[in-house]
């Protein structure tokens, strides 16, 4: 008899996580993406394991995905903030965190990650915390509005920033965000 229920339970929350996802891929917004706001990038993903890393990642609102290539861009914001960033993409397809069951990350939907950290599952139940990106550029002249397409704040990942109009710029533009979460640049804005 044990057996039984034991199998009625399982079949139970089989259907209960898929009527979960089912309501969340109903959610997907096809043919429109957030640009120019990307966190990482990850290739050979399905638009599942793009939520997957969302919710895994703090500081993430939202994904932006394009089925042709398997392709996965994690952003910093979404479509309410960053509204003149929510764009018209043919193939792509845009979702946000909330859209999206926290409980589909396992152990990780207890985490108490920082802004800058990404929680990666560990057997038993567990999980640790990593750091997933720099943060948002915050020197002083830095015009944020200059990102290129394929920059990203992630570990790794590199911006080429321009200093604002009133500013003389020294140095390199680019921004690198190094393993310990810091950006290194040698770019100086200086007020004309």
């Amino acid at each position: 008899m044990a057996r039984k229920q034991t199998l009625v339970l399982v079949m139970i929350v089989v259907i209960y996580c898929h009527a979960r996802l089912q309501d969340s891929y109903s959610k997907l917004q096809y043919g429109h993406r957030l640009d120019r706001k990307m966190i990482d990038s990850f290739v050979n993903f399905s638009i599942l394991d793009c939520a997957e890393e969302c919710l895994r990642t703090t500081r993430c609102k939202s994904v932006s995905y394009y089925k042709g290539t398997n392709y996965c861009e994690t952003n910093y914001e979404n479509k309410s903030s960053a509204s003149d960033r929510f764009l018209e993409s043919p193939g792509w397809i845009y979702s946000e965190k909330e859209d999206w069951d926290i409980d589909i990350v396992s152990s990780c939907s207890a985490s108490n990650c920082s802004i800058n950290e990404k929680c990666k599952s560990l057997p038993m139940g567990k999980f640790k915390c990593v750091l997933s990106d720099c943060g948002i550029p915050s020197q002083l002249g830095v015009n944020l509005s200059s990102v290129g397409r394929w920059e990203g704040i992630g570990i790794g990942r590199h911006m080429e920033l321009e200093c604002f109009q009133n500013y003389k710029q020294n140095g390199s533009r680019v921004f690198r965000c190094q393993t310990n979460g810091q950006w290194i640049t040698d770019l100086i804005c200086e007020k004309h």
